[in-house]
């Protein structure tokens, strides 16, 4: 059996779909006829999928907040998992800690993220884990 040449007439006759469809039997799928119900993830599949994801996030980021790329690799970084967790739209509601973001008050910001629903219900270590790195890390 040659599996590449398996591989590529199942991609053609399958085609790709990026995102999840109803496949004609009914089920939830996607890529190349991969069925949701049936998947599973490896953990180096998985790693694959959230590096792509956090690219794509970043650019997201530079796009979205013109002060982002002057802000040091820490707090870049906590954003974008910030903005993970909750989409950009989410982390955009955080306008004190994005006020101080901007202006470089570091410690400010730390404190103020922890002022939130986000950090009070919602994910309390982790908030308190991303605000040391803001306020320790730069």
């Amino acid at each position: 059996m040659n599996i590449d040449s398996l591989t590529d007439r199942v991609k053609g006759n399958e085609g790709f779909k990026s995102t999840v469809y109803q496949c004609s039997n009914g089920f939830l799928t996607i890529g190349y006829g991969s069925a949701i119900k049936d998947l599973n993830l490896s953990e180096n599949v998985a790693s694959a999928i959230l590096v792509e994801d956090l690219l794509k996030l970043v650019i997201k980021c530079h796009e979205r907040f013109s002060w982002f790329r002057h802000m040091p690799d820490i707090v870049q970084e906590v954003i974008v998992e910030m903005c993970y967790q909750m989409g950009i739209v989410g982390f955009s509601e955080f306008q004190k800690t994005i006020k101080y973001f901007q202006n470089g008050e570091f410690i400010l910001a730390s404190i103020e993220m922890l002022e939130s629903k986000w950090a009070r219900t919602d994910s309390p270590s982790r908030a308190k884990r991303l605000s040391d790195l803001v306020a320790n890390g730069v």
